[in-house]
């Protein structure tokens, strides 16, 4: 496969753009495009130590503007998320690991339900990572000549429902089988299927996700005690089947050939 770039100019059988929610690619190549949109909240993560006295598989709490979730890991360990809604004026452009990072996290959430407090006392110093939290724009199509978008480059979105990268993967999987087997002349047609199978789910999902997340992050108490009656209403097996479009992705099968 040929890559070249030379002039500022990139010349190529095919490139992946796979460089995140700030994609320079995308900035290059879909001029039109919006800027990638901050969501209004900022989320951290972090991996425990070993808890083995700690048995819930999993869970996710709403506060007002505020939620933490958690899910076990092997070893006894367990991957936790926070969010909380803070203004664009006053969200830092910084992410990463910072070592006092984690000691503000802890006295944001020391009043939540346990395991909250047992699950953040349990993070080593400096392990907690914190982002701003950012979604791709809208786009009319994931590809433009031999160039195609895949990941956060092409579709970014809300993290509630937990699918960025498995939609990456997705992304991946799909393309992969589009570009199987075909000689150069037939590959522009087979970005067309990737972007015609990739783009109407992967919009789906991120629309569902920010919608999802909207209603997780709501601060008037108002709003919060209403969403929380009704949440409370809704049988936990009518959810679950609620995720089925989601979480049952098949790969296409391959096309007949001619």
């Amino acid at each position: 496969m040929l890559v070249e770039y030379r002039g500022g100019v990139l010349r190529a059988d095919l490139v992946v753009a796979a460089d995140g929610v700030a994609s320079g690619l995308r900035s290059r190549y879909w001029p039109g495009a919006k800027a990638s949109r901050y969501v209004g909240y900022t989320a951290w993560r972090m991996v425990t130590e070993p808890l083995p006295g700690l048995r819930p598989a999993g869970s996710v709490i709403w506060g007002r503007g505020e939620r933490f979730g958690y899910t076990a890991l092997p070893g006894d360990r367990f991957y936790c998320f926070a969010a909380a809604t803070v203004p664009a004026a006053k969200a830092p452009a910084g992410a990463g690991a910072e070592p006092d990072l984690h000691a503000g996290l802890r006295a944001r959430f020391e009043d939540w339900p346990e395991p909250v407090p047992r699950l953040l006392a349990a993070v080593p110093p400096g392990a907690t990572l914190r982002h701003d939290v950012y979604a791709a724009p809208e786009l009319r199509s994931y590809v433009r000549g031999r160039l195609v978008l895949l990941g956060d480059s092409a579709h970014a979105m809300d993290p509630f429902l937990g699918q960025g990268a498995c939609q990456a993967i997705e992304d991946a999987v799909t393309l992969a089988g589009c570009v199987d087997g075909v000689a150069a002349a037939g590959l522009e047609t087979a970005l067309a299927r990737y972007d015609r199978l990739r783009r109407p789910r992967t919009r789906a999902v991120a629309r569902r996700s920010a919608r999802l997340g909207r209603l997780a992050q709501l601060s008037s108490p108002v709003a919060a005690s209403a969403r929380d009656l009704v949440t409370r209403a809704v049988p936990a097996g009518l959810v679950l089947r609620s995720m089925a479009p989601v979480l049952g992705w098949r790969p296409p099968e391959p096309e007949p050939e001619p």
